[in-house]
């Protein structure tokens, strides 16, 4: 009998469930386990389908590469560290969507506050500079740990904070100092083929997947970022593509950051 598993990884835009079965046999390579995507639950979320000997094996590889979604709200609680993906950017906070649809949709809530707190030492930004300055953007995948325990019925969203890994990655990007280009909405090969065939990958440091589909080019310093959006912006027509500046940042929150920068 089969082992299904939905994996919290979304998709959207044109993309179809079946396209990304490739990625993960590639993942588990070497596996006496066939794999298989076989649709999507939820608002996207990946349903992936195991059968083999290693299926055991393949169920433990993914949840540690790509993280299983709870489904239900009693799989989560106080304290659960959940890797989501943002919904929506609102006036008064993130909306990130944590993986949990039946019965209903339980979304989570990263308040202003909470993030004027975790981000720029507690300094009165809006949402809308703080998700230019450092990438919150729909679709995004973003680490939260939950605050309280989720309604026993759907109702409003549960309280959530940035987790400490969260945080230190956001430290760790701004301490290295070079710029990156947040690309949501298209394939790592899609980013990849749109870089190298336009000569821009001597500009680049390194491609970094974010997930399914959201990626993040590194770029060497002195780097020209309209080159890159220019660029890109025609060759990937469906991408939403975000600049994180690690000095745009230091400007913006004196004190927070300069510690860890070169």
């Amino acid at each position: 009998m089969a082992l299904r598993l939905v994996v919290l990884e979304r998709i959207y835009g044109p993309y179809r469930p079946e396209d990304f079965t490739p990625a993960f046999l590639s993942l588990c390579q070497g596996l006496e386990v066939d794999v298989k995507v076989i649709g999507t639950t939820g608002r996207g979320w990946l349903v992936v389908e195991l059968r083999g000997e290693d299926e055991e094996v393949a169920r433990r590889l993914l949840e540690g590469e790509m993280g299983l979604a709870p489904v239900r709200p009693e799989e989560v609680g106080k304290g659960s560290v959940i890797r989501g993906r943002i919904i929506s950017v609102k006036e008064d906070g993130l909306l990130v969507d944590i993986g949990v649809f039946e019965p209903y949709n339980l979304d989570a809530l990263v308040p202003l506050d909470a993030l004027r707190c975790q981000l720029a030492n507690g300094l009165d930004l809006d949402m809308e500079v703080l998700s230019s300055l450092f990438c919150l953007v729909e679709n995004l995948p973003l680490e939260v740990k939950l605050l309280e325990e989720p309604l026993s019925v759907e109702g409003e969203p549960v309280r959530t904070e940035l987790s400490e890994g969260q945080v230190r990655e956001i430290e760790e990007w701004v301490r290295l100092g070079l710029d990156r280009l947040i690309i949501t909405g298209v394939s790592y090969h899609a980013v990849k083929k749109a870089v190298g065939g336009s000569g821009l990958f001597r500009h680049v440091v390194r491609m970094e997947r974010l997930g399914i589909l959201e990626n993040c080019l590194v770029l060497k310093l002195g780097t020209s970022i309209g080159q890159f959006l220019r660029v890109l912006g025609r060759r990937l027509k469906n991408a939403e593509i975000c600049v994180f500046r690690p000095r745009k940042i230091l400007k913006a929150v004196p004190g927070r950051y300069t510690r860890l920068a070169f």
